[in-house]
């Protein structure tokens, strides 16, 4: 079975080393299912960045092929106003429709095609079946359907680009609920969540002495939508100058200088620490010798993160906001709602005086069971097969 994988991001010069990683792992793991592999991406790059030095030495809407021994990436080195933008989109959405027909003619047909996000991917992939008739699913990620910040015209397009697909396929129960009405039969719908290399973000080998040392980390972009400002207070309220006792937050964004004001107000200097952004594989190192992951989303619609740091071991706490609930058990953490520092600081403070009665290997075993990587190829290989039968 020839599969086409459509993201929205994928890593490229310049971007974070993230951006996008995880659908070159999901396209690794569809390979692994003896499936053939194929995946098109049309660069973001802002025009406003392309300076006379950069159109000398770059390259313009070219497209080049990458073969890293298990897959192909056409890639359109493009142009593009602002995503956000309706017109942007459409942009987006017509060049990827050339590169996928440049990747027909040189590597054939695809027998189905896997979009990520709706919009642009999704409604790309529509285009692709109106002129090449390939069936396609949609996974959509948008955080933007759980939190109620869906505009008339991304609604549009969310209901074009879902309106041929033959799965939708939903990271979280949530969004699973709040994504009906952009569809024409909620049957389409079902829940596939995202999934961990659990040899990437292993188990702690570390002992945790918590009356000596005892790390809480967080990590996301540095967003008012992730909490950070909440989750620096309720530390303040729990843990202020208790020594041994600190905070790591892990991340960049706009909120940065204003969460090293608060931390500098609250005189937390000596307890909580902003590391910056840091490649993925230190993230995992990192992780691994932490004793407790807390996240205060206000809308997630998974929460990879929650995934990754659970596979290590160590209990976590999060937000009933679209995607911890469907990770965290009573058995790996707590759930609070967003927003509420009060209970935030309780459970912080609940977690550290019991942490003796969580029990490491069973909340890894628990992520393993449900969401480990090595699923992940046949459970979608299963549903192309379903999408190329209808």
């Amino acid at each position: 079975m020839h599969v086409l994988i459509l993201p929205m991001y994928y890593p490229e010069k310049g971007a974070p080393s993230h951006r996008g990683y995880m659908f070159y792992e999901q396209a690794m793991q569809i390979v692994r299912s003896g499936c053939r592999v194929g995946l098109v991406y049309t660069e973001q790059r802002l025009r406003k960045e392309c300076t006379w030095k950069v159109f000398r030495k770059e390259s313009h809407f070219q497209i080049t092929a990458e073969d890293n021994g298990s897959f192909v990436t056409l890639r359109m080195h493009a142009w593009n106003p602002k995503l956000s933008t309706r017109i942007g989109g459409i942009i987006w959405s017509l060049l990827t429709l050339i590169l996928v027909r440049s990747y027909i003619r040189r590597y054939g047909k695809p027998d189905v095609i896997h979009a990520h996000f709706g919009t642009w991917a999704g409604y790309a992939a529509n285009l692709v079946y109106k002129c090449y008739g390939i069936p396609y699913v949609v996974t959509e990620h948008a955080s933007s359907i759980n939190a109620g910040t869906v505009s008339p015209r991304q609604a549009a397009t969310l209901r074009t680009a879902y309106k041929n697909a033959r799965k939708v396929l939903c990271v979280g129960s949530l969004l699973k609920d709040n994504l009906q009405s952009y569809l024409d039969r909620p049957e389409k719908a079902m829940v596939l969540p995202n999934f961990v290399d659990m040899s990437t973000f292993h188990q702690a080998d570390h002992r945790t002495e918590k009356e000596k040392k005892f790390v809480f980390v967080s990590v996301g972009n540095l967003g008012k939508r992730k909490g950070f400002a909440e989750l620096i207070d309720a530390f303040d309220q729990s843990f202020h100058g208790q020594r041994g006792v600190s905070l790591l937050v892990v991340g960049d964004g706009e909120e940065e200088e204003n969460l090293r004001n608060k931390i500098a107000s609250l005189h937390l200097e000596e307890q909580v620490s902003l590391t910056g952004r840091l490649p993925r594989d230190q993230v995992a190192r990192l992780l691994a010798t932490c004793d407790a992951f807390v996240l205060a989303s206000y809308a997630e619609t998974f929460g990879i993160v929650f995934i990754e740091a659970l596979a290590t071991g160590m209990p976590a706490i999060g937000t009933v906001c679209g995607g911890p609930e469907d990770i965290i058990t009573p058995e790996s953490g707590f759930l609070i709602q967003p927003g509420d520092v009060k209970a935030l600081a309780e459970k912080m403070r609940l977690l550290y005086d019991t942490y003796e009665q969580f029990d490491k290997e069973r909340i890894r075993e628990s992520v393993a069971e449900r969401f480990d990587f090595a699923q992940a190829g046949e459970k979608l290989k299963e549903i192309y097969l379903q999408a190329i039968k209808k």
